[in-house]
């Protein structure tokens, strides 16, 4: 009887948090767009003159429970690339949990350094993490949260074996706690157990520290 009790303050818990954090996050998300409107005004036109294209980079993504959406972000590499060597990152990455190269220390890097796709303005963009901003519209629409998982694309989820789809189960998120925990150091598996960590333990509290973590990590200009 307790136990069953206890389940369904838990159940209760969970439902008013994903409620509150449903109304935070598009009212947040509408404030946010207000009052950033002139910063992105200001990136869609410099990212217009660096190189040729749309400002606005569109690309599906997997979210909650499998759902596939459009993400969109300020566009950081040329139009027309080449992702083969981003596919062959993945591949090793996602399906054989390694990291991609090393650095001159010798050091594992689980990510595509020195990429030829990204342009000049986009590598700061990239750097200061602004190219997200745009996602504040993803939040606006329902289909993401301030924080969460990030979502993935259709080719890497491909790849995931069964316990790693766990991370599929909550709105991915534009910051999360993989982001604020070394996601350049850290391997495939490690970021699918950091977010299933989030997952169990996720609530207003963490939510609160992983956003301020997210602050300092910006200002301290550690992006992709």
């Amino acid at each position: 009887m307790a136990i069953t009790l206890m389940n369904k303050l838990m159940v209760k818990c969970i439902f008013t948090y994903q409620f509150w954090k449903k109304i935070f996050d598009r009212l947040f998300a509408l404030i946010a767009i207000v009052m950033l409107s002139p910063l992105m005004a200001v990136i869609v036109i410099l990212t217009r003159l660096d190189s040729p294209g749309s400002a606005i980079y569109r690309r599906e993504q997997i979210g909650e429970k499998g759902r596939q959406f459009k993400i969109y972000k300020f566009r950081t590499m040329y139009i027309n690339n080449d992702d083969h060597e981003y596919k062959a990152y993945l591949v090793k990455y996602v399906l054989e949990n390694a990291p991609y190269t090393v650095d001159e220390n010798g050091k594992a890097v689980y990510k595509v350094v020195n990429d030829p796709r990204v342009t000049r303005f986009g590598a700061l963009l990239r750097k200061t993490n602004l190219d997200e901003l745009p996602q504040l519209f993803n939040v606006l629409k329902g289909e993401m949260s301030f924080v969460g998982p990030r979502p993935d694309i259709p080719f890497a989820v491909n790849m995931y074996e069964d316990w790693h789809r766990q991370r599929l189960q909550v709105k991915p998120g534009i910051t999360g706690l993989w982001q604020v925990c070394g996601r350049k150091e850290s391997s495939f598996e490690d970021m699918v157990r950091l977010d299933i960590d989030y997952i169990k333990k996720r609530s207003p509290v963490l939510d609160a520290r992983i956003l301020l973590s997210t602050v300092g990590t910006i200002l301290k200009g550690d992006g992709s």
